[in-house]
């Protein structure tokens, strides 16, 4: 089972409650348990890696999502897992044709809330959306698969709410340390919870690793967005 992290989260700036669910770093595992936390909120937003690189395969992913967008709208962003696809361009067709919205350094306004993904621009040749997403009105979104980059590049954008992933809680757990998290070595900062009062990092619904998380749960968000 995963474990379900509730975060109210206030803006001041939306007329009603808006319950985000998040799940992050899948990576095409088993989804059934996730299937009752569907109907807790009012859009899934899943911040990067839902599939698996090393088998390169995201089937069971592409299942999820097309029982999840029957019952919310679904925005899927991407991490690094994705960016190293294979086959890329039919993984993007098959989010399409099941019914989300794939967001790769773009973004889309939707209840009152503008949802976006930015992961590394200029690596890909793409243009970097923040100022265009910036200037739209609304509460911002931003889904930023890698913590450490947010910490990196982003920390002077103006988002209300930055989801990020990618750490797995460090893997494994002492105490309140994460032991290991990739882009950012031994011992790292930015694992799991908010850091910098604004961006809430998950510590991941899946595990494709052969080493196992310890003292350390799969976890899904809840954000409560007011």
């Amino acid at each position: 089972m995963r474990a379900l992290s509730v975060y109210p989260w206030h803006t001041g700036r939306l007329n009603r409650t808006v319950r985000l669910l998040v799940v992050s770093d899948l990576h095409n595992a088993p989804y059934d348990d996730l299937l009752p936390l569907l109907a807790l909120a009012d859009a899934l937003l899943m911040p990067g890696d839902l599939v698996d690189r090393y088998r390169q395969q995201y089937a069971r992913a592409i299942d999820f999502l097309q029982v999840a967008t029957q019952r919310l709208p679904t925005f899927v962003g991407v991490g690094n897992h994705e960016m190293r696809l294979k086959d890329y361009e039919t993984f993007n067709m098959r989010v399409s044709q099941a019914g989300a919205q794939l967001l790769c350094n773009g973004y889309i306004c939707w209840e009152g809330l503008v949802i976006g993904c930015w992961y590394r621009p200029e690596n890909y040749g793409q243009q970097d959306m923040l100022p265009l997403m910036e200037a739209e009105p609304g509460v911002k979104v931003l889904m930023c698969h890698r913590p450490e980059d947010y910490m990196r590049s982003l920390r002077g954008c103006a988002a209300d709410l930055v989801l990020a992933g990618h750490t797995h809680g460090g893997q494994v757990r002492v105490g309140n340390q994460g032991l290991y998290a990739p882009g950012q070595g031994l011992f790292p900062r930015y694992t799991r919870g908010v850091v910098d009062r604004r961006m809430v990092i998950s510590a991941g619904a899946g595990n494709p690793s052969m080493v196992p998380r310890i003292h350390n749960p799969r976890e899904v968000l809840l954000i409560e967005l007011d």
